[in-house]
């Protein structure tokens, strides 16, 4: 006498076959929108190094400056705000020219400006704050600049 096939796979076969299709459509899901993204033109942006320099009026006060340096602290930095004073600007600008001393002439520390540095680093740069800064008492302008590194240009960014 025959007896009847039970129709249920104890085995498990049909679990693992559906597991299988799962996780198939799951890879190919994953490659196929990627292929998209990088057709749309995505590309992935490393992080850069912005540099922004605050140059201080001829005859801003220590107050104007350290309030201008509180703002600036605000800004997510590497490692903090620096202060670069007359004496300082004028040498690190006299080791620059140092080929060609007749650029150096008729300047003096007293005619350099005091100015306030950050770094930070990140995909892109937010301007946003910036408008604020430059309205403060005290300041020149400002000098927003994305660094050079592993074959990519740097830039000055029009804040």
């Amino acid at each position: 006498m025959n007896h009847p096939q039970p129709t249920d796979d104890p085995s498990g076969r049909h679990w693992l076959q559906l597991l299988a299709v799962a996780a198939a459509a799951l890879v190919l899901g994953s490659v196929a929108s990627t292929a998209a993204m990088l057709l749309a033109g995505w590309r992935y942006a490393p992080e850069r190094e912005f540099t922004v320099a605050v140059f201080m009026q001829p005859d801003a006060d220590a107050g104007q400056r350290a309030a201008v340096q509180r703002t600036l602290g605000t800004l997510p930095a590497v490692d903090g705000v620096r202060v670069e004073t007359r004496e300082q600007a004028y040498e690190k600008l006299r080791q620059r020219v140092s080929g060609d001393p007749t650029q150096m002439e008729g300047i003096e520390a007293a005619t350099m400006p005091e100015s306030l540095h950050l770094t930070t680093v990140g995909r892109d740069f937010d301007c946003g704050p910036l408008p604020s800064i430059r309205k403060m008492a005290g300041v020149d302008r400002i000098r927003v600049v994305m660094r050079p590194e592993s074959g990519r240009p740097g830039a000055e960014l029009g804040c």
